[in-house]
């Protein structure tokens, strides 16, 4: 079959459940907040910023680029952009990561910071945006204790824009800490928050296992490294857990040499529940609808295929009724053209 095209990918109906606001601005962003806060670029031209061999660098610029944004202003205008993104995407409803102990420079307490984040999604909905939810992220460098409060934190605010804990980091570098926050994690789920974990993109199978069988996740943010253990796959697909991947980062960041190599199509045919996402739409140059292109033309997809994927993002995401049966109806009655 033809690829399809990127309009029909930006008209069909579709979540996206893997985007941080951490790496979801673009180089225009960067070069203004670095202008308005008085900080030397960190490379010249401002484009080699977006550059990197490794995880690893990017993880510094990271670390550069979130140190950038000051105050609520300059964090909610970050959102409102994000936001805005997500609409000229055809992104029908996002579930936003963010992890604040990477804006080491926000002047405020963490209730400050996420009130900051939230009111930028609120404002692009009301100006016609699709609606946008936050995923708050610990960290695994945290402390146990650190982790604790930054979840006491989201359940005094109880803000209705945050849908889910989330927790990211590079585990190849601070190993398994699943045991750590298996107590948080549960006391999260039982006050009615959405669990998801970063895992399996730079750990192996074992940061998978740990994730479903330790944090009790029910989605998991990368996951593909799951198909070095065959056993772990058909866990995957017992318990339908989702696993929600994002091919391009893992190639731009050298987890796989190319798309050809990268594992989604074999997870699809294995019948694992993968999703499509970008990671950080701003700082990999990606929109959703490149993904869906991308993906049908290098694993020749049918439409069908392409279809599941867009109601298994709908069907994984922290959207509420009616809109997830309405994003679910347009899904099943979408024309390809084919």
């Amino acid at each position: 079959m033809s690829a399809i095209t990127a309009d029909t990918a930006r008209r069909l109906p579709k979540a996206e459940l893997h985007l941080h606001l951490d790496s979801g601005f673009e180089v225009e962003d960067a070069v203004r907040l670095a202008e308005e806060n008085g900080v030397p670029l960190l490379k010249e031209p401002p484009d080699a910023m977006f550059d990197w061999e490794d995880l690893q660098e990017f993880l510094t610029f990271l670390d550069w680029v979130l140190c950038l944004p000051r105050n609520g202003e300059q964090v909610a205008s970050l959102s409102y952009s994000l936001a805005q993104r997500q609409r000229r995407s055809g992104v029908s409803y996002t579930d936003m990561m963010v992890s604040p102990i990477h804006w080491k420079n926000f002047e405020g307490p963490l209730e400050e910071f996420i009130a900051a984040v939230a009111s930028g999604l609120e404002e692009a909905e009301r100006d016609g945006c699709p609606p946008v939810y936050l995923s708050v992220s610990i960290s695994r460098k945290h402390s146990r204790a650190e982790a604790h409060e930054v979840l006491d934190t989201m359940l005094a605010m109880g803000h209705p824009r945050v849908v889910a804990l989330s927790i990211d980091g590079n585990e190849a570098l601070v190993g398994r800490t699943g045991d750590r926050f298996a107590p948080v994690f549960k006391r999260a789920r039982a006050n009615g928050l959405g669990i998801r974990a970063h895992a399996g993109e730079s750990s192996g199978p074992e940061g998978v296992w740990d994730a479903i069988d330790l944090l009790k996740t029910q989605r998991v943010d990368h996951g593909v490294r799951s198909v070095e253990d065959p056993e772990l796959v058909e866990e995957l697909v017992e318990r339908g857990i989702f696993l929600n991947v994002c091919p391009w980062s893992n190639v731009l960041l050298g987890l796989y040499p190319d798309r050809e190599s990268h594992p989604i199509r074999t997870l699809v045919d294995a019948g694992a529940r993968v999703t499509l996402n970008t990671d950080g739409s701003g700082f990999y140059r990606i929109t959703l609808e490149d993904e869906y292109v991308t993906a049908s033309e290098v694993y020749g997809w049918s439409t069908d295929v392409l279809r599941r994927l867009a109601r298994t993002s709908v069907e994984a995401s922290f959207c509420q009724d009616p809109l997830r049966s309405e994003l679910l109806a347009g899904i099943d009655a979408f024309d390809f053209g084919d």
